[in-house]
């Protein structure tokens, strides 16, 4: 697999894709820093935009309480001129609750829980009451919810200050306020009308003392990781946050009265909803898709324009060097300038290629055929001095003259032969070494026999090499001579079994040697041989071929055959022929 991806990554394909990647990569990452600068700043107006509902949801609300505790301080202020007055302050306090119609009760209650001046409700005792005995425990301005107020029997919302006198604790003053529910605020765009405001408002403590929502829903519009005595005391802030359902909320927190009261306002977070209803994800993934439109646009065009035609060029290119048919191209004009005359080149580069090989091709038929006809005539020369020799045997009357005359016809007749099938078997420069010797030793062994087929049984195995004409011509003399002189002397080994004559061609994997063995059977009762230096004409032919050769010859006799194997070097056709004997020319034959 790995190989497999290492091929394919070298192809144009691949590197041009990678490079318009990398080229367009910088401008999908601009646009994705820059739609995440946008997505930023989009909620960032969010949490702007809800503060400001949040503080205008709340406006009625702070104004309510902070008139509250301004009539509160007045009447702290009050309480020592109205102590000396014996508390005639129903009157004024009424009036002044007339005056404020937010409020629903005024008055000052002592330490004891008794309510020595108020709107109403004068003399009434109040220490049973929680909230009396908080305000004592823990004196200190405070903002309370009462569900069921003491004066008012109603839903009240309590502001209470502190009384001192003469440095000691003395009672408290409250202003209490009807609890209505907020209402949500009107949307100031088309984007928030699905998308109400929920907001509630709480003490210093903690406690909830109006919302816009009803009591079963509160947990929904509260943050579930922030409790609300944890966020008393902050400053005006904005934050996303989930809520007890675990579904992400903003929420903006606003100081009423710092310190003592607070409004949160909480607006649904529609996974990060921005304007026009596009989400983040959404947002996030268009500057991807861009990046990805872009590299494929790209990529389509020089795919279009460049890689498919380079693969049809390449695809005539391997058509021509197969069967050398020269297609013509289509002539696309909307093909780009350099791609045309690239395939222009290729054209005249294809003629002049088959122009070039139709001469060389005519230049080599002349040459063979004038080699066929020098060899053909060598042989029908040498044919005529065979049939000289014949007649000059025929009129001989001495037995040794014919056998002399004998031996020079037949090694005449193996030349002829050898040029008879030399170029039968070969092209112009190169001879198939094979094929020529398997035909010339069955031309000899047929020559040799009597009529009987099984005279000589003839073993052959020749492998596939090629050899120069040079080398094959001194070889296939070299091995028509061992072949003769095998003839004369071959017997069968056992009685019964006719002789035996094997002759084997091999070449080495890598074409750099060669060997020939030529191998006939022997009579045990023969009588002992010549010795292997022999003195005659056939012998020194041999050693004459196999220094042609550069070669050397090997010798083995056993009591049953007789074996002569020739090494010799194969020249590679790509390297430079050197004579080993500057005083002659390259594979001639030395006179001994």
């Amino acid at each position: 697999m790995i190989n497999t991806f290492r091929e394919r990554s070298r192809s144009l394909t691949f590197r041009i894709a990678g490079l318009l990647a990398i080229a367009l990569l910088p401008v999908g990452l601009i646009s994705v820093a820059t739609t995440y600068q946008l997505l930023d700043r989009a909620d960032r107006d969010l949490a702007d935009t809800l503060l400001a509902l949040t503080s205008d949801a709340a406006a009625e609300q702070e104004a309510a309480i902070r008139t509250a505790t301004g009539v509160a301080k007045t009447v702290v202020t009050m309480i020592p001129v109205l102590r000396d007055a014996g508390y005639p302050c129903e009157a004024p306090l009424s009036a002044l609750l007339r005056d404020s119609p937010e409020l629903a009760f005024i008055g000052y209650i002592n330490r004891n829980g008794e309510v020595l001046c108020g709107s109403e409700g004068m003399g009434r005792n109040l220490s049973d009451r929680a909230l009396h005995k908080e305000f004592v425990d823990n004196p200190g301005p405070r903002v309370k919810f009462s569900l069921n107020g003491s004066i008012s029997n109603a839903a009240v919302i309590v502001v209470s200050l502190p009384v001192i006198n003469g440095g000691d604790y003395d009672g408290y003053v409250v202003a209490s306020l009807p609890h209505r529910r907020l209402s949500s605020p009107t949307p100031r765009s088309g984007e928030m009308i699905n998308r109400p405001l929920d907001l509630i408002t709480f003490n210093g403590d903690g406690e909830v003392l109006t919302t816009s929502s009803d009591a079963t829903n509160l947990t929904e519009n509260l943050p579930a990781n922030r409790s609300l005595r944890a966020l008393a005391g902050g400053t005006e802030t904005a934050f996303i946050a989930e809520n007890s359902a675990g579904e992400l909320r903003v929420f903006a927190l606003v100081p009423i009265v710092q310190g003592q009261v607070y409004a949160l306002g909480s607006w649904q977070y529609r996974n990060n909803t921005v304007a026009n209803g596009m989400s983040f994800g959404t947002s996030m993934l268009f500057p991807l898709l861009m990046w990805l439109v872009s590299l494929l646009v790209a990529f389509y065009a020089v795919q279009r324009m460049v890689i498919k035609p380079t693969r049809n060029l390449r695809a005539r290119m391997l058509q021509f060097m197969r069967s050398r048919k020269l297609v013509e191209p289509a002539g696309d004009r909307r093909l780009p300038t350099e791609i045309r005359d690239m395939e222009e080149t290729w054209m005249r580069l294809a003629e002049n290629i088959l122009h070039d090989e139709a001469e060389l091709y005519d230049t080599i038929h002349q040459r063979t055929v004038l080699l066929k006809e020098v060899h053909h005539r060598v042989k029908n020369n040498l044919q005529l001095i065979v049939s000289i020799l014949g007649m000059k045997i025929r009129k001989s009357r001495t037995p040794a003259i014919k056998s002399a005359l004998g031996d020079i016809q037949q090694r005449v007749m193996s030349i002829s032969r050898v040029h008879q099938n030399l170029y039968e078997t070969s092209t112009a420069e190169r001879v198939r070494a094979g094929e020529l010797l398997q035909t010339i030793v069955a031309q000899m062994v047929k020559s040799a026999q009597t009529g009987d087929a099984t005279d000589v049984k003839l073993v052959g195995s020749y492998d596939d090499c090629e050899v120069y004409p040079d080398q094959a011509v001194p070889l296939s003399l070299a091995v028509s001579e061992l072949v003769t002189n095998a003839l004369k002397h071959m017997a069968p080994s056992a009685p019964g079994e006719p002789p035996v004559l094997e002759v084997r061609l091999e070449c080495e994997r890598g074409g750099k040697q060669g060997s020939v063995t030529v191998r006939n059977t022997l009579s045990t009762e023969q009588a002992e041989p010549e010795d292997n230096v022999s003195t005659g004409l056939g012998e020194q032919l041999v050693r004459a071929f196999v220094v042609q050769m550069e070669a050397k010859v090997t010798r083995e006799r056993t009591e049953t055959d007789y074996t002569v194997v020739i090494e010799f070097p194969i020249h590679g056709f790509d390297d430079e022929i050197i004579p080993s004997d500057h005083t002659h020319p390259p594979f001639t034959m030395r006179n001994r």
